[in-house]
Order: structure tokens, then C-alpha cells, then sequence
């Protein structure tokens, strides 16, 4: 998923307190996402354990969503724990908790993962990496920290350079 996905998703939200689950109509845009027909590369969740998402916070920190299709669960992979309080990242993740059952009309719940990290502006490297252990099925490495967190921001610069990273 992409940025832009979170974006259309909030604004449905909006629309969905203003207008009422009655009168509310899903955007179409949306549901094709779901369907794998938006995105290049993209397939129907259908097909899918599990759907990463970047979600941005305040326009300063970036944390990882992952809808996961199997247990009907939104798990939030954070890694700083002084930029967002547990109740307020709840405020942030509440959209998603609301639309996603209207997507998939399936309940779902969150948990919030945290790890420390001293150096502001490296959430984006630290998401990446979210993402990338945890569709492997592994949680954050011991070793992923401030030290050498430029070693993956420069790994992440290469692959994309060279167009190596799979989805």
C-alpha cells in the first residue's frame, strides 16, 4: 500500500462519521486496493496473509501498519516511543479500525509494537525494516539500532537504485 491509500482512507472516514454507517457509500478507489487492481504489482488481499501500510503521524514520524487478514487484526510497528503515546496512536489507527471491516466486513483489533530509538528522523529506515522482517515472519532484530541504522538507510538507497528490492 502506499501513502496515498491512507489519505483516501481518512477522508472516507470523515465522510463515514458525517453521513452515518446508513447513508455512507465505501469510495470506489478503496475497494479496488482491496481487489489488487489500484497499485502496479499489486494483488486482491484475498490472495494475501497480511497488507503493509505506512501511516504518518503528525507529518513527523512514520510507523508501519500491518492489516493482518489472517488473525483480523491491525498490529502498529512503532519504534520510537517518546514521539506517540499508546492512546494517542489509538486516534491514529481508529480510521483504520473502522474502515478496514467495511473493506473486508471482517472485526478487527490492534497492538502496538515499540522499539526505542535515540535518533529522530530514522523512523522511515526503522518502518522499512518492520516491514521487511516482519512479511518474513520475524520481529525486529536485536541488533537494529541507532548505530547502524545508516548501514540500512544506504543498503535500502542501493537496492532501490538498482531496482533489486521485491515486493
Amino acid at each position: 500500500m502506499n501513502d496515498l491509500f491512507c489519505q483516501q482512507l481518512m477522508g472516507n472516514f470523515l465522510e463515514y462519521k458525517r453521513q452515518g454507517r446508513k447513508n455512507f457509500v465505501l469510495d470506489s478507489d478503496l475497494v479496488d486496493y482491496v481487489k489488487g487492481k489500484k497499485l502496479q504489482r499489486s494483488r486482491p488481499w484475498s490472495k494475501c496473509k497480511a497488507v503493509y501500510v505506512p501511516l504518518n503521524i503528525n507529518g513527523k514520524h512514520w510507523v508501519a501498519l500491518v492489516i493482518d487478514l489472517v488473525n483480523c487484526s491491525l498490529i502498529v510497528l512503532d519504534n520510537d516511543v517518546r514521539l506517540t503515546k499508546s492512546d494517542d496512536m489509538g486516534d491514529h489507527v481508529r480510521p483504520f479500525c473502522v474502515m478496514i471491516p467495511l473493506l473486508l466486513r471482517k472485526a478487527n483489533k490492534f497492538k502496538h509494537l515499540r522499539q526505542q530509538l535515540t535518533r529522530p528522523g530514522d523512523c522511515s529506515v526503522y518502518m522499512l525494516k518492520h516491514i521487511e522482517l516482519h512479511s518474513m515472519g520475524l520481529l525486529l532484530i536485536e541488533n537494529m539500532n541507532d548505530e547502524n541504522v545508516e548501514y540500512y538507510r544506504r543498503r535500502y538507497a542501493i537496492e532501490i537504485f538498482d531496482g533489486s528490492m521485491e515486493p
